[in-house]
């Protein structure tokens, strides 16, 4: 009897899983009235600990709302605080419901003397202000100090600069055959060393001395001919000074959407490592004196996220928003060489309003013309200008939309391209030189100056033979005509030395020899606890496989941060391993805020993938373990969404005393809630799905529609006689259930006293399991509740 009826419970779940997200919205009953533009908010509060403030704002709904910016109180006037737009409706979601959200906003200098303030901004440019709230004190449990701590790390935006030369087809084609494809093969083998990791996000000369290596646990007692250094599997050439008192190499970073750092691996091989090489540069015919080499400048900016844009894999960070008001944004241009004639602009733009798009563009106080779109579109333009208009140092470009107030668009990217004379800047100095041209390199603060040929950027090269002279107050070096390249020049003070070091320690994820019907996937912070749930399925008589995430990093994504490295583990996993997982439990929370362009890197510990749904781009785990692409894991696979310790232990107990409970919990009964019938008859969802259910078991159906104003204390009252199994079928926000907020996370998650009678939910609406935010999403509050709440939800 008892595999009946979980089987019947398991129905119900698969009967959840074939109703469509867009059944919140389909027309059966009578249709969701529209609300009028504004936001209506449920509370606003602000907390501070001495250690800044913490802002926190619910909203019951929300309609044509752009976001929210936060001000503090500076006497009778007020402060600008939150300097990139906080997403809000028609940033976050695309069509759908007009329900509220959860947000927060960390002010570092904050105090409990602040006062603050919500702006909103809605889709036409109007504004609308709250008035005041005062800071509260917040008491110093390590769960505060732990918020408090990670929010003071978070940035107000980031922007990546970069010069990118232009090259000739001979050059480009040549790049190509010399460039190495990455070796699967070769980065298993380097996986399984042990060694360090050098994380590089810039691109030149990196230094990293053997006090640094052995501090991340290389072992550098092995002689120093030995060492090798690769990337992607693809041995690089190194200088390893004498007696191995440091290396350098040629490194770069990366632009991907979930990392900018490259991993180099250093490791003890087994036969000599690969050196760079000193090359003549003999003058090979008398040619004329390059004076300039082609180069752009590029500005992506990243201060601004929106969910409601539908891009693919392309990440859904975008820079400033530019509305009628207009904004300037300021390049650092240097070695303008305005004897040549005409320089270029190309802009990138990306629509946010739902209209037609016109973008003035003005540089230097010059209108250069109108950029045009559509809706939702990345859109470019290129511009041609004088180079005369250019300025040694900072040039101002204004970008004002000009189709109406409710004309709004990100910023997204530019790149100025012009000629630039061969000056170093900071001491460094990537260029090119066309073949048979002989150039001057000036503007090096001293004569330790070396220039590398870096055209196969594997293995450099360091040029001999080289003049440099005295040159003002400076020093330049003569590069004698040759055939064409590409260099790098550095001088001595431009060497970079602040990479990351972190010991790599051996795996061998990548090979059949592994029996695991549950892996488990961990971030190192998390590992004692980890190895806990480990013990704990081990003792019911499973194979259990631990993995460091940074191990599947290692040997699937060639040592970077990403998503993808995830699903290539468990798809191989899957086909290769001699006993392959059935299930896989991921420990470490996740963000959609890959990159950390907005600080939230420390809760990045187990990155998913995000994937476009109906109504916005959001988080699935499911995509992880889905390898024929319908939409459906191929693998169970759940994850425990948390930074802190505590709460991976909370869950195993939970999870332990419920299922030793087994045998009784399920007469513990069923809970189904239901919305308003309002866009869909969730009522009668909820009827058909507890038809399943023997009679034999209690079951109560609470809809909000019947008893309004008793509906909140009738559920509380009902979770808290510890039902076996909650579904709730009706409108959601990231904390709440929907209307009327009946059910709502900060409110009534605390007021739950089920313990030792958890409770397993099923959730069938939207966002309640949106766990890749800054707030804890309703379904992590249930989780991370002490003494009541959930042991499970889904």
């Amino acid at each position: 009897m008892k595999k009946k009826i979980i089987a019947m419970v398991l129905l119900n779940f698969l009967l959840l899983m074939n109703f469509p997200i867009s059944a919140q919205n389909l027309n059966t009953i009578t249709p969701r009235a529209k609300k009028s533009s504004g936001v209506k908010y449920s509370s606003i509060k602000a907390f501070s600990n001495g250690n800044g403030a913490l802002i926190e704002w619910d909203t019951e709904f929300e309609n044509s709302n752009l976001g929210y910016s936060v001000y503090r109180g500076i006497g009778e006037q007020r402060q600008l605080v939150s300097t990139s737009l906080i997403p809000g409706r028609t940033m976050r979601m695309r069509g759908g419901t007009d329900t509220g959200f959860s947000y927060s906003f960390f002010d570092p200098q904050g105090d409990l003397n602040s006062t603050y303030s919500i702006e909103s901004l809605d889709d036409s440019g109007q504004k609308s202000v709250t008035s005041f709230v005062t800071t509260e004190y917040t008491n110093t449990s390590p769960e505060i100090e732990a918020e408090f701590s990670n929010r003071a790390a978070e940035n107000s935006g980031s922007s990546i600069i970069k010069n990118e030369l232009v090259l000739s087809k001979a050059l480009r084609n040549e790049i190509e055959q010399n460039s190495a494809q990455a070796d699967a093969g070769g980065q298993g083998w380097v996986a399984a060393q042990p060694g360090v990791k050098i994380g590089v996000k810039k691109e030149g000369i990196h230094r990293v001395t053997r006090a640094q290596l052995e501090a991340g646990g290389f072992t550098v007692t092995a002689s120093p001919t030995l060492w090798q250094l690769y990337v992607n599997g693809v041995e690089q050439a190194i200088t390893v000074a004498a007696n191995g008192s440091y290396i350098e190499f040629f490194g770069k970073g990366i632009d991907t959407r979930d990392s900018d750092t490259q991993n180099y691996f250093l490791v003890v091989g087994m036969q000599n490592g690969k050196r760079i090489s000193p090359t003549l540069r003999r003058l090979k015919t008398a040619g004329a004196q390059s004076s300039n080499y082609t180069q752009s400048f590029v500005f992506k900016e990243r201060t601004n996220y929106s969910s409601s844009i539908f891009n693919g894999d392309t990440e859904n960070f975008f820079g400033r928003l530019i509305n009628n008001a207009g904004t300037i944004i300021p390049l650092n241009l240097t070695g303008i060489d305005t004897s040549i004639a005409t320089s270029s602009i190309d802009i990138t733009l990306q629509g946010l309003s739902l209209q037609s798009h016109q973008t003035k563009v003005v540089l230097n106080g010059t209108e250069l013309g109108v950029i045009f779109g559509d809706f939702r579109s990345l859109y470019s333009k290129r511009f041609e200008f004088a180079t005369s208009l250019l300025v040694e140092g900072t040039n101002n470009l204004q970008l004002i939309s000009i189709n109406g107030a409710g004309d709004t668009t990100f910023f997204d990217t530019l790149k100025v391209n012009y000629a630039r004379r061969y000056q170093a800047e900071q001491n460094k100095l990537s260029f090119s030189l066309p073949r048979y041209r002989a150039a001057i390199l000036s503007g090096f603060s001293t004569d330790k100056v070396r220039v590398f040929d870096v055209t196969s950027p594997g293995s450099p090269k360091l040029l001999t033979g080289l003049t440099v002279q005295p040159d003002g107050n400076g020093f330049k070096v003569v590069l004698p005509s040759n055939t064409g390249r590409i260099f790098y020049a550095v001088e001595d003070s431009a060497i970079i030395t602040n990479d990351s070091i972190t010991q790599n320690f051996p795996s061998t994820l990548s090979t059949a020899a592994h029996n695991a019907e549950m892996v488990i996937i961990y971030h190192k912070t998390l590992a004692v606890q980890a190895a806990a749930w480990a013990d704990y399925r081990r003792s019911q008589g499973l194979t259990v496989k631990l993995v460091d995430i940074e191990d599947i990093f290692d040997e699937f994504s060639n040592g970077t941060f990403d998503s993808e490295a995830t699903k290539s583990f468990l798809e191989y996993a899957k086909n290769n391993w001699q006993t392959p997982p059935k299930y896989v439990l991921l420990i470490g929370d996740a963000h959609y805020d890959t990159r950390g362009y907005r600080g939230a890197s420390p809760n990045n510990l187990i990155p998913t993938k995000m994937v476009e749904t109906a109504y916005l781009e959001t988080g699935s785990d499911d995509y992880l373990a889905d390898f024929n692409e319908d939409g459906l894991a191929d693998i169970a696979i759940g994850r425990i969404a948390t930074r802190n310790p505590a709460q991976v232990m909370l869950a195993l107990n939970k999870t332990i005393n419920f299922e030793l409970n087994s045998a009784t919990n399920i007469n513990r009964g069923f809970l189904y809630p239901s919305d308003s019938p309002e866009g869909y008859n969730f009522e009668a969802l909820n009827a058909r799905l507890a038809s399943i259910i023997p009679n034999i078991y209690p079951k109560k159906m609470i809809t909000y529609a019947y008893n309004p104003s008793a509906t909140t204390s009738e559920i509380i009252s009902d979770l808290n006689l510890g039902r076996y199994l909650v579904n709730y079928s009706g409108h959601g926000t990231g904390s709440a259930w929907s209307s009327g907020s009946i059910f709502n996370g900060p409110r009534d998650v605390p007021l739950l006293t089920n313990k030792d009678k958890y409770t397993v939910f099923s959730l069938l609406t939207c966002l309640n399991g949106y766990f890749i935010g800054n707030n804890d999403s309703l379904g992590e509050a249930l989780i991370n509740k002490v003494d009541g709440g959930a042991v499970a939800v889904w």
